[in-house]
């Protein structure tokens, strides 16, 4: 076996299959939440989610910037400055964490309000988004550690953590859930303590230093603080572009179709979404492969990663889309939903799938340029996806093409954001992998 495969292998698949394990007990988590506590607090997480979804952005901006800089480093050899990185990161994620953890826990009903929670939907989007703020430094710190846990060589450790973390949060579901009677305040502390768990064995990696990365003295550089943003804007901006969606159509849902379609459409964030575990593993996983090989100008490993990425992605997303049109209408029965909304599910499903095939070409190319310093040319593929293409489509399709076309936003959203992608990739290796500004 070749040494690019192998490194293919164990860097992506621990990434896959930890994915794929968030996703696969996030259904678990649903199922239990449907039944434990109501159909109606599916629907109200699905409404909360985008501010989950707001804070994982501002930490991806220091976190996927550094782990960037962090890799090239590394592949240049150069560990005291991949050190410097990684403790400011680590740094700054904690003073991120503690501004949204105020900010989630003092304007809780304004923010459910904010989010779109009709009155059905507000008493429990406030109760979930209050206890999920108290946990959102140790997320934010465990999403840090893990990443650059990866980077620093040990991505089966990554793997064991974040499918061990999922499996704590399904038992603590079932027991708050359940036994004690705890509602959607259960659901929201099950899942901050197995991230704080994870946090914990996390960080012993680096207190037993066996990788090249430490934890340092702290150096407050403004130019690297600009760069960590900078490497770092593309992904944070791309973490917008799901809770920007989810709010716009959940707004868009509530206003012309009602409370049938809202549950509905928390069915297909539920499992549509399932087959994206393949292709968001993917891109984590060949992160430090892009980074390390651009570090080293090995032309060769790059092209192969990337090639390999979207027949990885692509490849494995239809394989689990396959078995998604076929158990998906089964599994949705497990959330104890309405027939109204179970029927809308089945009928909207395969153009759902149909679009996270096309993400995930688009989330491929938009990993390697970021992880080569193409920083403005997959700032421009998730501003388009974020804030513009979805705004306009998910706004004008009701008054254009009726509200019951809403449906279609998301295949209409993807197939714009992939071509621009496309064109975008060719348009900045026209003269090789190898060209981009240095870090």
């Amino acid at each position: 076996m070749k040494d690019q495969t192998r490194k293919l292998i164990r860097y992506t698949l621990p990434s896959i299959l930890s994915m794929v394990s968030i996703f696969f007990f996030g259904i678990v988590d649903g199922i239990f939440v449907g039944h434990g506590v109501g159909i109606n607090a599916v629907g109200a997480i699905n409404i909360a989610f985008p501010f989950i979804m707001f804070f994982t952005a501002f930490t991806m901006l220091t976190t996927i910037g550094a782990l960037t800089i962090t890799a090239i480093r590394i592949g240049r050899k150069d560990f005291d400055g991949a050190n410097q990185v990684f403790t400011l990161a680590i740094a700054l994620n904690a003073a991120i964490g503690t501004v949204l953890c105020l900010f989630g826990t003092i304007f809780t009903g304004p923010l459910a309000r904010m989010l779109g929670a009709t009155d059905t939907f507000y008493p429990l989007v406030k109760e979930y988004l209050f206890w999920y703020s108290i946990f959102i430094i140790p997320c934010c710190l465990n999403s840090a550690f893990l990443g650059f846990a990866r980077n620093d060589g040990v991505p089966e450790l990554v793997s064991i953590l974040t499918v061990g973390s999922s499996v704590l949060n399904i038992v603590g579901d079932y027991i708050l859930i359940f036994p004690l009677h705890m509602g959607l305040k259960g659901a929201a502390l099950a899942t901050g303590s197995a991230q704080t768990l994870s946090l914990l064995f996390a960080f012993g990696h680096f207190l037993r230093k066996r990788g090249k990365l430490r934890l340092g003295r702290l150096q407050i550089v403004p130019s690297l603080i600009f760069n960590m943003f900078k490497r770092g804007m593309p992904e944070c901006v791309a973490q917008f572009g799901t809770p920007v969606t989810m709010v716009l159509t959940n707004v868009m849902l509530a206003r012309h179709l009602g409370d049938d379609a809202l549950n509905a459409y928390s069915l297909l964030m539920y499992i549509a979404t399932f087959s994206a575990s393949i292709f968001v593993g993917a891109s984590q996983g060949l992160q430090p492969l892009f980074g390390n090989s651009y570090g080293e100008e090995n032309e060769s490993d790059l092209r192969y990663y990337l090639r390999a990425g979207l027949f990885i992605s692509v490849g494995g997303g239809m394989i689990v889309n396959f078995f998604l049109l076929f158990s998906g209408p089964t599994v949705a029965l497990l959330f104890n939903s309405n027939q109204a909304a179970i029927a809308l599910f089945n009928q909207h499903m395969p153009k759902y799938l149909v679009s996270i095939l096309l993400e995930a070409v688009t989330v491929t190319i938009s990993a390697f340029l970021y992880s080569t310093t193409r920083s403005k040319a997959a700032l421009s593929i998730h501003v388009l996806r974020a804030f513009v293409v979805n705004s306009i489509v998910i706004l004008s399709i009701p008054a254009v093409l009726g509200p019951r076309n809403l449906w279609f936003a998301p295949l209409i959203i993807e197939i714009i954001v992939m071509t621009t992608a496309i064109i975008l990739l060719k348009y900045n290796t026209r003269n090789g992998l190898i060209g981009a500004d240095k870090e």
